[in-house]
């Protein structure tokens, strides 16, 4: 398997466009060694330590080790989504029940989310509190800021929504009339903006709402083109690098692009392994140093570290 940097042609292209953008170099790869039956999510903790949910454990790495440096029992059978504040992490799962439908004279059973699961750890992996998060149906991803939960609402009301990370009580809404598919809902927070970034995969755009939960702005189109979305749903994952840019990512197949929160495209992941397969979600985190973390549930299951060039 031979890896590339953003390709040469393109990023003199945009180096003469935009600037001396920066450009990612592959790195280290965590949960090899782990043996990870598959990654569910991905978080940054202290440290800027890489926390990866993968069925119904945690892990913890430490980005100068590709194997972990302790794992935990998360207490669920499949989590969905792990997120970090401080010395707690938070995990979730969702919780479903099995119903009836009929369609066109077929007769067929689906598992529907009836409702959302939050349990609390210490940085040391020791229980704390179950958290309660009232009428949450679904929750496919989550991250935690500022001292709000936001949940990816995707069997409920198909939008992102906040929480209070200490008593669960409900608070704003983001997103409306969002063109879902897949199972698939992903979103970013900006930290130092509190905007909520939202992958609408169906309508081929990023979608940025403000705090309060009111639209801001959004860019991306359906296309064949490198800066454009593809396929028959994408972009699939955000997030927040340090500049404020984001990182995007698509599946089916995957391609991972630095954006300006205007939409001009930066830099492409050039000649990147295929990281899901078929319409799944790519988990994506950045930490504080810039450094891009991929979940890979391909053919093997581990995390790809991507890392800015100095």
């Amino acid at each position: 398997m031979r890896w590339y940097l953003c390709g040469v042609s393109i990023a003199a292209v945009l180096i003469q466009l935009a600037g001396a953008a920066t450009e990612y170099a592959p790195a280290m790869c965590y949960g090899k060694a782990d043996g990870l039956p598959s990654v569910c999510a991905l978080a940054i903790g202290k440290d800027d330590f890489l926390v990866v949910g993968s069925v119904g454990k945690v892990f913890l790495y430490d980005p100068a080790k590709e194997q972990s440096v302790r794992s935990f029992d998360s207490g669920f059978a499949q989590l969905s989504a792990v997120a970090v504040e401080g010395d707690t992490i938070f995990v979730f799962a969702r919780r479903t029940e099995v119903k009836d439908f009929e369609y066109n004279g077929r007769k067929y059973k689906r598992q529907i989310p009836v409702g959302a699961q939050c349990k609390t750890f210490g940085w040391d992996g020791k229980p704390l509190a179950d958290l309660d998060l009232g009428d949450l149906k679904d929750v496919t991803n989550a991250k935690v800021v500022g001292g709000k939960i936001y949940a990816a609402d995707y069997g409920g009301t198909r939008a992102v929504r906040s929480f209070d990370a200490k008593t669960g009580a409900a608070g704003q809404a983001f997103g409306k009339d969002l063109r879902l598919c897949c199972g698939i809902l992903d979103f970013a927070v900006d930290e130092k903006s509190g905007d909520v970034w939202i992958a609408n995969l169906g309508a081929f755009r990023l979608e940025r709402y403000s705090p309060t939960g009111s639209a801001r702005s959004s860019f991306g189109q359906r296309g064949s083109d490198l800066e454009s979305f593809q396929g028959c749903c994408n972009p699939v994952s955000a997030a927040v690098l340090p500049d404020g840019n984001l990182i995007v990512a698509e599946k089916d197949p995957s391609r991972v692009k630095v954006y300006t929160p205007r939409g001009k495209m930066l830099c492409n992941f050039g000649n990147l392994q295929e990281l899901v397969k078929g319409c799944n979600q790519v988990s994506v985190a950045v930490d504080r140093q810039g450094r891009v973390y991929l979940g890979v549930n391909a053919k093997e299951h581990f995390v790809l570290q991507y890392a800015p060039k100095s």
